[in-house]
């Protein structure tokens, strides 16, 4: 008998599940406490339900785990994870610190279909979705080589589009939140999205976490050629349910803006940026192009970067430009997939 991966289940999954077995709902809070504040890897080691209760959860579920199978430290202190799932594709998180504040950057995907052309993981492809588990348990691997230095936000900016993975991003933030899991505010939490209309609408009324949305261009041509994922929801339809998200979350977005030389940092582009965010309470981080080997993209030069930047707030809008870390390792926005896996260990 296939056992249960029970660390793919929410705590109403879990509910659900052991009444089917004739066990208390009640015991999924039990059960989320040993898994996610007490980390067991053994149902034996759960010692406040029965030992008949252990012996059956042994029998129909099994606790998975992810171990970190190589890291990179850059010079700043930002660090690369890399882990191979069981099926043999790499995924890879980032640990950034920000003075008293420390952000894992997660995955959602082994690779991404997006195919956006500044990206890395989206040149390399898309190998498929990460369950539940393979989301959450990045947080506890990194935490666990971390324990005297708390992870304090979230944020589903790795490898893939967590929208394309919609249920178990959702699931895992179920997760990371719930009062007997992680116990994370929503408000540290962050779900970037390349606009994904459809999901954004579900997300409007199913979560409570914060979004960002990866902008990039504000002409549809450049922003298709960019984001070949514009051509399907353009950014009319895209500004249309951000301005629904804000009526009805009364929240703000996070606009990310990859900058590319050349391609749009010019001051045109600032303009019609200052417009569309008229319209609406937004706030922009603006995100100087990181170089890397799957693209001939450049980094704009520092006077049209801290040109746009001062147009924009010469406009009163809320815009900085996001301090790049990990740069030399990989491990900055659009890099990562890089580290390759030694070949004895892809085997």
């Amino acid at each position: 008998m296939n056992k249960i991966n029970i660390k793919n289940l929410s705590q109403e999954d879990l509910e659900q599940a052991l009444k089917q077995l004739g066990l208390p709902a009640y015991s999924a809070k039990q059960i989320f406490i040993w898994l996610y504040k007490k980390h067991v890897s053994d149902f034996g080691q759960m010692t406040n339900l029965s030992l008949s209760s252990r012996q059956l959860l042994a029998e129909q579920f099994e606790i998975p785990s992810l171990a970190v199978h190589q890291k990179k430290i850059s010079r700043d202190h930002t660090t690369k994870y890399q882990f191979v799932l069981n099926d043999g594709p790499a995924v890879e998180s980032v640990l950034i610190p920000m003075g008293r504040w420390h952000t894992l950057c997660v995955s959602s995907q082994a690779g991404c279909a997006l195919g956006c052309k500044f990206c890395l993981t989206g040149i390399k492809g898309f190998k498929r979705n990460l369950s539940v588990s393979e989301i959450t348990e990045q947080l506890a691997a990194v935490q666990a080589e971390n324990r005297d230095t708390p992870i304090s936000h979230i944020v589903f900016m790795g490898m893939g589009e967590p929208f394309a993975n919609y249920d178990n991003t959702l699931k895992a933030i179920d997760i990371l939140t719930s009062e007997f899991g992680y116990q994370y505010s929503h408000r540290r939490i962050t779900v970037s999205t390349a606009g994904l209309v459809p999901q954004i609408k579900r997300f409007i009324g199913e979560s409570k976490a914060n979004l960002a949305v990866s902008l990039n261009a504000l002409y549809d041509d450049t922003r298709t050629a960019l984001m070949p994922i514009n051509a399907r929801y353009p950014l009319e339809k895209l500004t249309a349910v951000l301005k629904d998200y804000h009526q009805k979350r009364k929240g703000w977005v996070t606009f990310e803006y990859v900058m590319i030389k050349d391609i749009n940092d010019g001051i045109a582009h600032a303009i019609q940026l200052a417009k569309l965010l008229k319209e609406f309470p937004f706030k922009v981080n603006l995100i100087p192009f990181n170089e890397h080997w799957g693209t001939d993209y450049k980094r704009p030069d520092e006077e049209h970067i801290r040109a746009f930047q001062e147009y924009l707030v010469s406009h009163t809008i809320a815009c900085m430009v996001r301090t790049t870390h990990g740069e030399e390792i990989e491990a900055a926005c659009g890099q990562l997939g890089g580290i390759k896996i030694p070949q004895e260990d892809a085997q």
